[in-house]
């Protein structure tokens, strides 16, 4: 794959959220940046010492791409992946019902009630504290356009593609601004995708992305809030109204996972598509196959929802299984979601594992005969 301007076999990376330190979390001075500048000195010292120390774990496991972690402080990552962007945008009024997706429902749903434009960035403190970390390339995340739009109550826009039109107007903003600033990647987390997709959610993405000089990513999930599993209601329905709680029945369908997404996905101008493997077994990676996608692909080969670490070897196999639907040169390796949900030293060891079983398969690559990087 060809990665900030250079090409790297099998290149290496993580996705989402990792554990934050523990001195960092339920302190005052954890608190993410809403601006350019964080409230303090003492709170930029914090927040930028806190993404050495990620960026520290993946450098030591030797990993070829550097992703921000996502450190937003506070007890509830899972819950600032959303309500971090709707503090950063007008429009938004900070109560309302429970999500109406399972997994998520236990998070509120913000109300639209005026007109969404971004007043803050979102980013640009993650992009330079990590730039200050690492000379390696570097992918900062963002939640999905989807994520965003279908979580809140929309009590202003005519329907939900015109607001995820306007969402996608203030992502444009800020990734022009990430771009100016030396981002190399840009990672949209789509992780509401599975459970379907109607006709405006590639619209809004292209709207998000155009005329941005940087390289895109979408990921996409099978869910992980508190280590769960993606599922649907109890008659298999993606209409879950706004008042769906946590729970799941038994004999709950999954979501239709990667046959989902296509042939929709496609026609995003994205770089590269990222989604797990590991937990699930080669059979997703069929519909790139079966729908002809012929970019790259980034496969999630690290199973986040374990706390058994995978040996290289173990790594190694489910690369070579990969490697059966998508070319060496056009894929690359990931964990599967964030490992937030894990302790951190179990989280770095299977950072180490992943890089160690990309190098295993680099080498056999390196002497099949007639193998192009």
């Amino acid at each position: 794959m060809r990665i900030a301007g250079r090409e790297i076999l099998l290149p290496t990376t993580m996705v989402g959220n990792y554990p934050n330190p523990r001195w960092y979390d339920g302190h005052a001075f954890a608190q993410f940046p809403k601006g350019e500048f964080v409230h303090d000195a003492i709170s930029r010292e914090a927040f930028e010492d806190a993404i050495l120390a990620i960026v520290h774990d993946q450098e030591a496991a030797g990993l070829d791409v550097i992703a921000d972690g996502r450190v937003y402080g506070g007890d509830s990552p899972y819950a600032q992946i959303i309500y971090h962007y709707y503090g950063r945008m007008s429009g938004f009024k900070p109560s309302g019902a429970n999500v109406g997706l399972p997994i998520f429902s236990t998070m509120y749903s913000p109300v639209v009630i005026g007109e969404v434009a971004r007043e803050h960035p979102f980013h640009l403190a993650t992009l330079r504290a990590t730039r200050k970390a690492t000379t390696k390339p570097v992918k900062i995340s963002y939640a999905g356009i989807q994520v965003l739009a279908t979580s809140a109550t929309n009590n202003y826009y005519d329907d939900t593609r015109e607001l995820a039109r306007a969402i996608a107007k203030a992502f444009n903003e800020d990734f022009r601004e990430l771009a100016d600033n030396g981002a190399d990647i840009i990672q949209l987390d789509e992780f509401v995708w599975p459970y379907g997709m109607g006709d405006w959610e590639i619209e809004a993405l292209n709207t998000a992305i155009d005329g941005v000089d940087c390289e895109f990513w979408v990921h996409t999930c099978w869910g992980n809030y508190s280590g769960t599993p993606g599922y649907l209601d109890e008659h298999g329905e993606r209409d879950f109204g706004a008042w769906v709680l946590d729970r799941r029945p038994a004999g709950a369908a999954t979501p239709e996972r990667a046959s989902a997404i296509f042939p929709q996905v496609k026609d995003a101008r994205i770089t590269a598509l990222n989604y797990e493997v590991g937990r699930t077994g080669p059979e997703d990676l069929k519909p790139l196959v079966e729908h002809g996608w012929d970019r790259p692909f980034v496969a999630g080969v690290i199973d986040v929802k374990s706390t058994i670490t995978e040996t290289s070897d173990e790594v190694a196999d489910r690369i070579r299984q990969v490697l059966e639907y998508v070319p060496a040169h056009r894929l690359g390796l990931s964990t599967d979601c964030g490992l937030v949900n894990l302790p951190r030293l179990i989280a770095a060891s299977k950072l180490r594992a992943l890089a160690d079983g990309a190098a295993i398969v680099r080498a056999e690559l390196a002497g099949a005969p007639g193998t192009a990087g």
